[in-house]
């Protein structure tokens, strides 16, 4: 099995891993945060360490402005 993925196999195995989809934007954000190693060969793409990716689990609705809108959707729900 090889050990480096690129970005579009990490958002599919994220994706299948944690129900739910992902895009190639916020596998970008682990990988500037340091959750996902990557490599980079000469003048090729950036791959992403397999094991990394595997181990990689995202809640659902936990991304920028969710806490926002959950309150709002509260706030209409609630009397």
């Amino acid at each position: 099995m090889n050990n480096w993925i690129t970005t579009a196999e990490a958002v599919t195995i994220i994706s299948k891993h944690s129900h739910h989809p992902v895009s190639p934007k916020y596998v970008q954000g682990l990988i500037n945060r340091g959750k996902i190693g990557t490599r980079s060969l000469d003048g090729g793409p950036k791959l992403l360490k397999r094991s990394d990716v595997e181990a990689t689990r995202v809640a659902v609705g936990k991304g920028k402005g969710q806490r926002r809108d959950e309150q709002e959707t509260r706030k209409k729900l609630l009397p």
